[in-house]
């Protein structure tokens, strides 16, 4: 009986050993598991734990001032503004009015310790309202206002459609979509695009690595800027209307109407030129030239539109601007500059060549790049100076 132990440990251990298991045979393949469907939503999604209604007069404004989370914020007729705020039992949501502000913004509940979280806010407020959002990681988006926005973020996309008088967005690390808003438009980013479609009034878009789309837009004076991306223009030009439009490493597209009515001012250094009106350059000067600068009036040349890229083709359409070209990786509108595998069969001086652009265009991409990240930790920096 006293070996009964000793027995039963041995049997164990060779049930268990590899030599064992390799007797036994390849062990049964794992189920392959099924794709599962996700869900929109989180946790803080199920239920507002905040919801709250106050009633304003006419020259209210809202002031929205969050750390992280989405702000939607909609428009009805009533003179009332709803704050609905969904988040943990760590934060509580603060309404107050007061000298013409209806102030939201959280704090951290009692017994709670450091910042508040993530919180995602619905606020419907009246047509008329002015609305001001702020945040560090903050996606808004406001639909159906009808006075001035203003949005300021270091991460988050803004999405804004409608908006009268001054719409000003700003954001870091985030896209910025614009319709339907009248009055004067400033968009502003750093690493990412922006879209304006429907717009009336003066425009300012400027980013650093990003596109700039202006579509269906009557802009009486519009500036575009950006150091690495494309620039589409699409819109009626006004008489004595001043347009800007510049790019370091981008295509620039604009389409002037049937009845160009523009004194056209154009400048690029590494690119091409085209028109669909009948153009014809100064002597001496072809499309293919590296270094153009040069003007020329359709119509009477009432309004004044400025066109320069450094390293990128220029276009200028008298109709609809053909689709977009999907040669970006990403959207942050960074071109696939990948050059085709040589020819080995190819003349060795048309090598030579093709070495040599390559060479050239890559410093030209490496100094670009320095450029945006050096700018882009110097908005960092700003923005968190602003937030101390």
């Amino acid at each position: 009986m006293s070996c009964r132990p000793a027995l039963l440990w041995a049997a164990l251990v060779l049930a268990v050993s590899p030599a064992a298991a390799a007797a036994q045979g390849p062990a049964p393949a794992p189920t392959p598991q099924a794709p599962v469907q996700a869900r929109p939503g989180g946790p803080e999604t199920e239920a507002p734990r905040t919801d709250q209604t106050v009633d304003v007069v006419r020259g209210t404004q809202l002031v929205l001032a969050s750390q992280a989370g989405e702000a939607t914020i909609r428009a009805w007729d009533r003179d009332a503004v709803r704050v609905q705020a969904a988040h943990s039992a760590r934060e509580r949501v603060e309404v107050q009015t007061a000298d013409n502000t209806v102030r939201v913004r959280a704090r951290s509940a009692a017994g709670s310790r450091g910042p508040a979280g993530l919180i995602d806010y619905t606020i419907t407020v009246p047509r008329w309202m002015p609305v001001s959002l702020s945040g560090t990681y903050l996606a808004a988006n406001i639909e159906g206002a009808g006075a001035e926005v203003n949005v300021e973020t270091v991460g988050g996309d803004i999405t804004v459609k409608g908006g009268s008088g001054a719409v000003t967005l700003r954001s870091i690390e985030g896209e910025i979509l614009v319709e339907n808003a009248a009055g004067k438009v400033q968009a502003t980013t750093v690493n990412d695009s922006i879209e304006l479609r429907g717009v009336s009034g003066d425009i300012i878009a400027e980013t650093t690595n990003g596109d700039v789309v202006v579509a269906a837009s009557k802009a009486s004076n519009l500036e575009v800027s950006t150091v690495n991306g494309d620039v589409r223009f699409e819109g009626p030009i006004a008489d004595k209307g001043l347009y800007r439009v510049t790019t370091h490493n981008g295509d620039i597209r604009v389409s002037l109407g049937a009845q160009g009515n523009a004194t056209v001012f154009v400048r690029t250094f590494g690119g091409d030129f085209s028109s669909d009106f009948p153009v014809t350059l100064p002597e001496g000067m072809s499309n293919r030239d590296g270094n153009k600068r040069f003007n020329f009036t359709l119509g009477g040349g009432s309004a004044r539109v400025e066109l320069q890229s450094f390293q990128g083709d220029i276009h200028v359409a008298r109709g609809a601007l053909p689709p977009r070209r999907r040669n970006q990786a990403g959207s942050g509108g960074r071109r696939d500059r990948r050059l085709p595998p040589i020819d080995l069969g190819a003349p060795i001086e048309h090598q030579i060549e093709h070495e040599i652009e390559h060479q050239i265009e890559h410093q030209i991409e490496h100094q670009i790049e320095a450029q945006v990240e050096a700018q882009i930790a110097r908005q960092v920096k700003a923005a968190v100076r602003v937030k101390r």
